[in-house]
């Protein structure tokens, strides 16, 4: 017994330091709707659970205390086998609670759908996201700039992210304004978030949630929630080609066509792999080869600004993996089209399923 007490209160201690030690609590910090309404869920379900974890703890410690070898004056029952009061609190009490979380889970997963468009007095702002090896490009086709590894966007102004990946998935996360999207090759799938106030100096942190290779660490941007008349000031700097006016840190470029984007993919190899296939090469063909290898970043790539960018970039991309269905129109204008449209439909029946719960 004295063993398993000195383990607990160790555990304990643990968790208490490892909270307290530079401990993340973006989740239950979250500074737009969407990421609070997940975070409420979450700290709900927690607590409902906890009504039958702690007395399950509780109890467990206390039998084995009120039971020990050294307590003779503890009931002593070898022939008792059954107790319907015993079996009506185990399984009833969990019941319910599972019946709540059913109930939580139906109603939030439609209240919180990432697809939902956010209720606002502002219009939204579309923002195309594509994920590259190893980096987030974002677009705004209304604006015509383009940016990479930087997202910027007004408070309390809705954002409707529409997400590809130009190879494999990543799951695109802003923990502190809503929950996790997957991006993947020749699909596009919708983000809704909203910033409640405008975002520290640094913005809020973003990143892919999912791996995808080596330089998978380096997928880290940074999203700033400002107002909107620094918006539309940060928007004319960054299309008359003086985007550094606001972001020194960042480099400036002046159009994002194909060839530009072609050049933003990295490798996916080590430089010393690199140079163990230089090494083992025995023709000139297979040491050229392994020369003009990129390796993947040691570090994410710098905050870079578009003054304007190709028409249908992001529309391109998805056609790029949509080859083998045969005897489909892949242009640009349709399949705009067809995403839009299936995209109304899903918000309707969403708002209609959603307003039921509600």
């Amino acid at each position: 017994m004295r063993q398993t007490i000195l383990a607990v209160l160790s555990l304990s201690t643990m968790a208490a330091l490892l909270t307290g030690c530079g401990g993340d609590l973006v989740l239950l910090n979250s500074k737009g709707p969407v990421a609070e309404g997940q975070s409420s869920l979450m700290v709900t379900a927690i607590y409902l659970m906890l009504l039958v974890v702690i007395p399950s703890i509780i109890m467990a410690l206390w039998f084995g205390w009120k039971y020990r070898a050294s307590n003779k004056d503890a009931d002593y029952k070898p022939t008792w086998a059954h107790s319907t009061a015993i079996e009506i609190v185990v399984w009833g009490i969990p019941v319910i609670i599972i019946g709540i979380l059913a109930w939580l889970t139906w109603w939030g997963s439609h209240k919180y759908d990432p697809y939902r468009p956010l209720e606002a007095d502002k219009a939204p702002l579309t923002v195309q996201v594509i994920a590259e090896q190893f980096k987030w490009i974002f677009i705004y086709p209304e604006q015509n700039i383009a940016t990479v590894n930087e997202i910027r966007f007004p408070e309390k102004t809705p954002v409707s992210l529409r997400l590809t990946s130009n190879f494999t998935m990543n799951s695109f996360f802003i923990p502190a304004l809503s929950g996790q999207i997957y991006a993947m090759a020749g699909m596009q799938t919708h983000l809704n978030l909203m910033a409640d106030e405008t975002s520290p100096a640094e913005g809020y942190r973003g990143f892919s949630s999912n791996y995808s290779g080596y330089g998978f660490s380096q997928m880290r941007f940074r999203a700033h929630a400002v107002t909107d008349a620094q918006f539309a000031e940060w928007v004319a700097a960054v299309k008359a080609g003086n985007g550094t006016s606001v972001n020194p840190e960042a480099v400036q470029k002046t159009v994002l066509d194909q060839a530009e984007f072609a050049s933003l993919r990295d490798g996916n190899r080590g430089k010393h792999q690199i140079e163990a296939i230089i090494a083992k090469a025995t023709t000139p063909e297979e040491k050229a080869a392994a020369e003009a290898m990129k390796p993947y970043p040691t570090k994410p790539h710098p905050v870079t600004y578009y003054s304007s960018v190709e028409q249908g970039l992001f529309e391109s991309v998805i056609n790029n993996y949509m080859s083998n269905y045969h005897g489909a129109d892949h242009s640009a204008s349709s399949v705009a089209h067809q995403e839009a449209a299936a995209s109304e439909a899903h918000v309707d029946v969403e708002h209609a399923t959603a307003s039921q719960g509600e």
